[in-house]
């Protein structure tokens, strides 16, 4: 059995250095065209590029060898370097079809739920980009596989049926919040067969926990006999945070609130016991797993808050990048500072405030106009990865943007809660830059820099200047992931 680790060094090494094939830190000061090997063509694309990279945050070029990224500036500049490490051969130079920017990754996308929603209602059909939105939002509440549990088959056609729709909306990488044994199968099926195009993060699920038909100490021991933790895996399939619950839905009134629902006089539902919770927390910390806790409501926040803050008294969190999933009803001062403090960050997925947000004002009255608190959270110090719940809300990167930049909400004229937009530059970095880090990637995607993956997309527009309602006519006109297009409209 692996030890435990005992420094906070030990802890990160642990938790990053699993298994999965990545860049080593010590050599990232070094020549970009080592990796890949240097005999691999180099190819220039010339255009504006939005890179997110803080030390070059804009250039005018990129070049590409391999699955990489080997540099990034001006025109003149890159092609320079380029011929300087090409024996003075001239690379060929593509002119990129609009605005570059790194690939957009969704923190929490159902996707082989998806695809099978994808076969069992687009079967027969070639669907537009549109109609795939509208029968996925049409089709939310109703049951993912009427037919029955889908066979593996069915699921590797639904995630073939899947992955070039999401990858023209420029979706590099996605994290499976459902990652069940049977979806874990799959993935790894699809992966060896050369099948899988999104680079994805699977949060491993065990569907019984939250009913009570399995312990946490079964939970525990599966996961532990495996003797891995979140990061293992390579580029395109890894594993990412341990998935479990500690309240309900919110719509249904089961977030747990420090006050009663006022229909129904009661909190809301506790779906977990905290020593429980305290138990499973301890296991991630010492063992390299993360650990992601759907929280809803202002009470389950603070509870799984509890849990993690007796676990860092033994086992320091900061650097293991535990999580509050969804956390958008009623977090207290003290919450976000709380999660500041042990470096828990918050998966939010703005569609729900968008799609719930006038039912939540309905509900709940003027304190609903700060859910989903974004701007609270990122002046707190809480680092926020956006996602979607997609395909249950809508899943469009561009109009998750528009979401935050906004605070629009369905069926109102005006924002709701207009205090908690988030600036342009914050709400491009909360779908690349910070989902990379909540799914272990942070040094290969979430910005273009050399000897980063090639991973980006091409906007009709420049999504740090539109205006806002931009978000809603722009357009995506390629996508490509390791450096090779996978969708080009």
């Amino acid at each position: 059995m692996t030890p435990a680790p005992t420094t906070t060094t030990e802890r990160t090494e642990l938790l990053r250095g699993t298994g999965r094939t990545r860049m080593d830190p010590k050599l990232a000061h070094m020549d970009p065209y080592t990796h890949p090997p240097s005999v691999l063509p180099i190819r220039i694309i010339a255009g504006e590029v939005v890179t997110m990279d803080p030390r070059n945050p804009r250039a005018e070029a990129i070049a590409v060898q391999g699955e990489r990224i080997v540099a990034v500036g001006s025109l003149a500049a890159v092609t320079a370097e380029v011929a300087a490490h090409a024996a003075g051969i001239a690379a060929p130079v593509e002119s990129a079809a609009g605005c570059i920017v790194p690939g957009f990754i969704d923190s929490h996308f159902y996707l082989q739920r998806g695809g099978i929603k994808v076969v069992d209602l687009l079967r027969d059909s070639e669907p537009t980009l549109d109609e795939f939105q509208r029968v996925m939002a049409d089709t939310a509440l109703e049951p993912d596989w009427p037919a029955g549990e889908p066979t593996d088959l069915e699921r590797r056609e639904g995630l073939r049926r899947i992955q070039p729709l999401l990858h023209a909306l420029g979706i590099t990488g996605v994290a499976d919040p459902w990652a069940t044994a049977d979806a874990l199968r799959v993935y790894q099926q699809a992966h060896a067969a050369g099948e899988l195009t999104l680079r994805v993060t699977a949060m491993p699920y065990f569907e019984g926990l939250r009913d009570h038909l399995i312990s946490p100490d079964e939970v525990i021991a599966r996961v532990g006999g495996l003797g891995i933790g979140s990061g293992f895996g390579d580029s395109i399939l890894s594993f990412g945070a341990l998935k479990v619950y500690v309240d309900g839905e919110g719509k249904r009134q089961q977030a747990l609130r420090e006050q009663p629902w006022p229909a129904t006089g009661v909190t809301g539902i506790q779906a977990i016991d905290p020593d429980e919770l305290e138990k499973i927390a301890d296991f991630c910390a010492t063992r390299g797993w993360a650990l992601g806790v759907h929280a809803i409501g202002g009470a389950a926040m603070r509870l799984a808050l509890d849990a993690f803050e007796r676990v860092d008294a033994r086992t320091p969190l900061d650097g293991l990048r535990f999580r509050l999933i969804h956390a958008y009803l009623e977090p207290s001062a003290d919450t976000i500072a709380r999660a500041a403090r042990m470096g828990v960050l918050v998966s939010s997925q703005p569609a729900i405030q968008w799609q719930n947000g006038a039912w939540l004002r309905e509900t709940l009255g003027a304190s609903a106009a700060s859910a989903n608190p974004l701007r609270s959270w990122l002046d707190g110090g809480v680092r926020v990865a956006l996602g979607s719940d997609g395909p249950y809300f809508p899943f469009d990167p561009l109009r998750l943007m528009w979401f935050v930049r906004t605070r629009a909400v369905c069926g109102e004229e005006e924002p709701v809660g207009a205090e908690q937009q988030l600036t342009p530059e914050e709400a491009l970095r909360a779908c690349t830059t910070d989902p990379a880090y909540a799914a272990f990637a942070d040094d290969e995607r979430g910005m273009l820099r050399p000897g980063m993956l090639a991973d980006w997309a091409e906007l009709s527009f420049d999504p740090l200047t539109c205006r806002d309602d931009e978000l809603l006519t722009g357009t995506v006109f390629r996508t490509v992931v390791g450096g090779r297009a996978v969708y080009a409209g």
